[in-house]
């Protein structure tokens, strides 16, 4: 946590979540969320699982969900899975929607490639799929 009337310059790669009350600037990476607060101000680039703006944001967002609040401000180029604004929320800027890992699925000739003699003789094979 950046408390208010704490200003940090720099980089961040953390792998739990991160408050922000106070001015930051430069690149901010979390496996976990990370929260602007309504005194918060972020300049620069984010990438987190979730972001929550209830600040000012000003840069790039890399993250699965972006929630902007009334009160939150957001400029700059966002690409997330998920983007939440409530009313009286602010985006400016330029987004770009990530796509939904889709289950991978094989075909049925795929499946039965995969089985090799060895495993199965003809016979059997013979038994199996009649």
């Amino acid at each position: 946590m950046v408390a208010a009337g704490t200003t940090l310059n720099g980089d961040v790669k953390l792998t739990d979540n991160f408050h922000l009350d106070g001015v930051m600037e430069g690149k901010l990476n979390s496996d976990g969320d990370v929260t602007i607060g309504s005194s918060g101000r972020f300049t620069g680039d984010v990438s987190a699982k979730r972001v929550l703006v209830s600040g000012i944001l000003d840069g790039k967002v890399d993250a699965d969900r972006l929630e902007i609040v009334a009160s939150g401000q957001v400029s700059g180029e966002i690409k997330v899975r998920e983007l939440v604004i409530e009313s009286g929320g602010q985006f400016i800027g330029a987004s770009q929607v990530k796509k939904h890992d889709a289950p991978q699925l094989r075909s049925v000739e795929e499946s039965s490639s995969t089985i090799s003699n060895s495993d199965v003789s003809s016979s059997d094979w013979e038994n199996k799929t009649a």
